[in-house]
């Protein structure tokens, strides 16, 4: 596989279709990605800023809470801190701080209010 932008992002697509999605792993790291996408560190950081538009924890980041919010969702009274280290994150603050800078409110207020 060669290191243009479309076999970058094909393989990509391949990763998030993975049963066991690569962000899940606490220790994920753009050089990791970078093997897994069958590039080196700049075409994947490159893909990752332009293609994507975000750097590459705000892609892990969004990529983690989205997977937390499906699996809380299907799973309601799964504790919160208990996702959250299924997910990928490394402590349940880190989860929380990240939460609340993409949502604007905690895990708990979120749910309470998207509750159906």
């Amino acid at each position: 596989m060669g290191n243009t932008s479309k076999d970058i992002k094909q393989k990509y697509m391949q990763l998030l279709s993975e049963k066991e999605p690569f962000f899940l792993d606490k220790n994920y790291s753009i050089i990791q990605f970078a093997a897994d996408l069958g590039t080196n560190r700049s075409y994947a950081s490159r893909f990752v800023n332009e293609e994507l538009g975000v750097t590459f924890p705000t892609l892990l980041n969004s990529l983690r809470l989205s997977h937390f919010i499906k699996l809380k969702n299907e799973s309601p009274k799964t504790n919160i801190g208990t996702l959250a280290a299924h997910c990928g994150f490394n402590c349940t603050l880190s989860f929380r701080r990240t939460f609340v800078k993409e949502f604007g409110i905690t895990p708990g207020a979120y749910f309470k209010k998207n509750r159906h």
